[in-house]
């Protein structure tokens, strides 16, 4: 594992504008100039929501094959070249409107809807609605359409892989109660969760966490998680072992491949989070877990041997 810091570069250098034109140039560094900034010293990687938020994210324009509204994305990356390249996360948002999707993704997308509402819709016209609080998994090879009807603001990861023979190509969402569990009990297996998406690369789920101290061996994976709710400590491992960092509901951490350490849930609540976790294990046709539907964790099925 290795300290990764966070991008300060997030738009391009412009040619020097004159008139209203400067006067906007002139607000919008500004606003650049006040970006949120955090610190890492841990060899993992958290933010608080507010990086993410609507006035931290780079407006990027309008997009281009709109049929419909007048949408325009804005967005904030949050780490790239995860997984040795193979994956990025950020945030996105987009302003209401909708357009066609009609190449087939190249990759595999997971997101967390912070608020807004829209949809995406398969090529025979399934819709798939998805708003606050849903997870949401887009396949690669999925093609169809995308419709933003209320202003939508989401984290996301996005990871290339081999094809998935025999796995679907359809859109999964849940909302996060479907998945988080509502109650933990500590325990030395660790989080206690649900998988709703899985093929062996990439595997889109949730967990929670009772009040206590959980240690975690070196990672083979890297893993992106949201924090719902609850409050924790995540302490770097041996050799270094001396940075940690408190969060809290909002927070976006990486836990990347090869670290270690551990994760004390303060309170007298459990903590929970939505995750997408990426490897470099062969990709399988979601390893026993229908589109949808949702199975224990590793973890999970630990912790209830007796």
């Amino acid at each position: 594992a290795r300290a990764v810091s966070l991008p300060t570069q997030l738009a391009p250098a412009r040619a020097p504008a004159r008139g209203k034109r400067a006067t906007r140039a002139r607000a919008s560094t500004a606003v650049r100039a006040e970006k949120m900034e955090v610190e890492q010293k841990c060899k993992f990687t958290a933010v608080p929501f507010g990086y993410f938020a609507r006035e931290q994210l780079d407006h990027k324009g309008p997009r281009s094959n709109v049929d419909r509204g007048d949408p325009h994305d804005f967005s904030r990356p949050m780490l790239k070249g995860m997984q040795g390249g193979r994956a990025s996360c950020g945030s996105w948002a987009c302003s209401e409107g909708g357009w066609d999707s009609p190449n087939p993704r190249g990759t595999t997308e997971w997101f967390y809807v912070f608020s807004g509402a829209g949809a995406v819709t398969d090529p025979d016209g399934t819709p798939h609605p998805f708003g606050p609080g849903d997870v949401v998994v887009l396949p690669k090879g999925w093609h169809g359409r995308w419709d933003v009807h209320e202003f939508i603001h989401k984290v996301w990861l996005v990871c290339e892989h081999e094809d998935v023979g025999g796995a679907s190509r359809r859109p999964v969402v849940m909302h996060a109660s479907q998945l988080v569990p509502d109650t933990a009990v500590s325990n030395n297996a660790g989080r206690v969760g649900n998988v709703c998406y899985d093929v062996g690369c990439v595997t889109v789920g949730a967990w929670s966490a009772a009040p206590g101290t959980y240690v975690i061996p070196e990672r083979s994976s890297t893993e992106v998680f949201h924090v719902v709710d609850g409050e924790f400590f995540v302490t770097d491992g041996p050799p270094d072992g001396a940075s940690a960092r408190r969060c809290v509901t909002g927070d976006t951490v990486v836990l990347p491949e090869g670290w270690n350490g551990r994760v004390d849930v303060v309170g007298t609540a459990a903590a929970r989070a939505v995750c997408c976790e990426v490897s470099r294990d062969e990709a399988r046709a979601h390893g026993g877990v229908a589109p949808g539907a949702a199975r224990p964790t590793a973890e999970a099925l630990a912790a209830s041997r007796p």
